[in-house]
């Protein structure tokens, strides 16, 4: 005993061994060695075992195995430097915290011990029983998205996974939902090869979606339904308020839901090349390795009859800006006031120039087409002063901001 560590010298009082090859019985000793296993700390100490190992003849001449040694099952295993006591205590450690913060719980009582060990130890470890489900919850999931799925099995009951398929195949599904007589219902989604395999490998299952896959159709009909009636919805959303003098721009009539027809040709590029590639014979995997595309992305341009169905969500270009709101006199007040500060620098021996490309219109040519620039469009961020375009209505300027001889902030 020491400080550090505490050993216990130990040996055998049995009289003989049996070979781990024929089984026969030797009481024959060849030779003896030590072995120094650790066992579970005492009284923040190692303890360590100084263990005296016999070797004994085997006395079956036809065995490959001419001597071996004593094993001591419920102290030791071959070839390991721990105790059955502290391999069950790492490994109960490791269950909880895992490698990293493992190990150092391990050295705050005393076991030197790395990451790297005890994620062996825990790889070592038998995979527990786990009961045959009742009802069984069948979905994909990507090792390579949109390249390589595999499947995953989920006990909907006790929400743990079962199980896990390094493909998404009917067979596979069918052969381990065979293996399983006892299953009762099958939850999965609407994919053809899981209900394949479903059909084929529990046919006295009953095949239900999930609560997630109910809604997320609910709202793909939703999606569609308001992508039909698009003309409709435009009529109802109120175009912003304009005077009298101002000339309301010309509204281009078009199915798209985008202010760039840009992607919506690319959606109707797709949609096209898609539905060619079906009717040359392709199926739906190959296209989606061919055009690079997901199998969902595949799947939802090949159900669209035509690409205006696949235009929902997009409604950002109804929505009035409210730059747009802003009268004219406000949007061309930055443009002069930069205009001016340019004036004031040259006047002052500062060598400053407007950037190549950069027309600034005379206030006269500004204020006849202030209103039509008001509509139009948005102007560029250059051509602004930002504080002309903050909403008088919600101007937080504090008394205490606009002290007289307060230094301007630097830029």
């Amino acid at each position: 005993m020491s400080h550090e560590a505490i050993r216990v010298n130990v040996s055998s009082t049995s009289a003989g061994a049996a070979c781990p090859d024929c089984g026969s019985e030797s009481s024959r000793v060849h030779s003896s060695y030590p072995q120094f296993p650790m066992d579970v700390p005492s009284g923040g100490r190692l303890v360590v075992l100084q263990l005296r190992v016999r070797r004994f003849f085997c006395p079956q001449s036809s065995c490959a195995r001419q001597t071996f040694a004593e094993q001591l099952p419920r102290l030791t295993r071959r070839y390991s430097r721990w105790t059955e006591r502290l391999r069950s205590t790492l490994a109960a450690v490791g269950l909880a915290l895992a490698g990293r913060a493992g190990a150092r719980m391990a050295r705050a009582f005393g076991v030197p011990i790395s990451r790297s060990a005890l994620l062996r130890l825990l790889g070592a470890l038998p995979e527990p029983e786990v009961p045959a489900p009742r009802i069984v919850g069948v979905d994909e999931y990507a090792t390579r998205k949109g390249r390589v799925y595999g499947t995953v099995l989920v006990d909907v009951e006790t929400r743990r996974p079962v199980d896990l398929l390094p493909n998404r195949e009917a067979s596979s599904l069918a052969a381990w939902l065979a293996k399983r007589p006892g299953i009762e219902i099958v939850c999965r989604d609407r994919a053809p090869f899981f209900a394949e395999g479903a059909t084929a490998g529990a046919p006295q299952a009953t095949q239900v979606a999930d609560r997630w896959h109910l809604w997320h159709n609910l709202g793909e009909a939703a999606e569609r339904s308001v992508a039909r009636h698009r003309q409709c919805l435009r009529v109802l959303v109120p175009d912003p308020e304009r005077k009298a003098d101002e000339p309301a721009p010309p509204e281009e009539k078009t199915d798209s839901p985008w202010r760039s027809e840009r992607f919506a040709n690319r959606v109707r590029a797709r949609h096209a090349t898609v539905h060619a590639l079906l009717e040359a014979g392709h199926s739906r995997r190959s296209i989606g390795r061919q055009l690079n595309m997901t199998h969902r992305t595949v799947k939802s341009l090949a159900d669209a009859a035509k690409p205006e169905d696949l235009f929902r969500g997009q409604w950002q270009n109804l929505r009035p800006r409210r730059v747009q709101a802003l009268p004219g006199r406000t949007l061309g007040r930055g443009l002069h006031q930069r205009l001016e500060a340019l004036g004031r620098d040259r006047s002052l021996g500062l060598s400053r120039q407007l950037r190549s490309g950069q027309r600034l219109p005379s206030r006269e040519a500004h204020l006849a087409t202030a209103g039509h620039r008001a509509t139009a469009g948005t102007p560029r961020s250059d051509e602004m002063d930002p504080q002309q375009t903050r909403d008088p209505d919600r101007d937080r300027t504090t008394p205490a901001q606009e002290r007289p001889g307060q230094l301007p902030r630097a830029r």
